[in-house]
């Protein structure tokens, strides 16, 4: 009886710890949403850059080239001015000078 109750014990500690080392599955992402410069397969889409750069106040945004840097590169209007933009790797807007 004591031996089957150690093994019980034995058991039970070690699927607590095999469960502690598994990543939560539920809530959370151990992906990043974009990944560094230079990596393949970027998460951002030409979709989530045109709703970054419209969140950054640009409105009529189009012509978005992806680079091989990850970086990508279009037009917009802002104040009713055309400008060229950019959104890096990492997810920055900017208009080009």
């Amino acid at each position: 009886m004591k031996l089957i109750l150690t093994a019980a014990v034995a058991l039970v500690a070690s699927i607590g710890v095999a469960a502690a080392q598994m990543p939560p599955t539920t809530g959370t992402s151990t992906t990043p949403a974009v990944p560094p410069a230079g990596m393949p397969g970027t998460a951002q889409t030409e979709t989530s850059v045109k709703t970054q750069i419209e969140a950054s106040g640009y409105k009529n945004v189009k012509d978005l080239t992806r680079r091989e840097d990850g970086s990508w590169h279009g037009t917009a209007t802002k104040n009713d001015v055309e400008v060229a933009v950019s959104v890096d790797s990492a997810g920055n807007v900017t208009q080009a000078q």
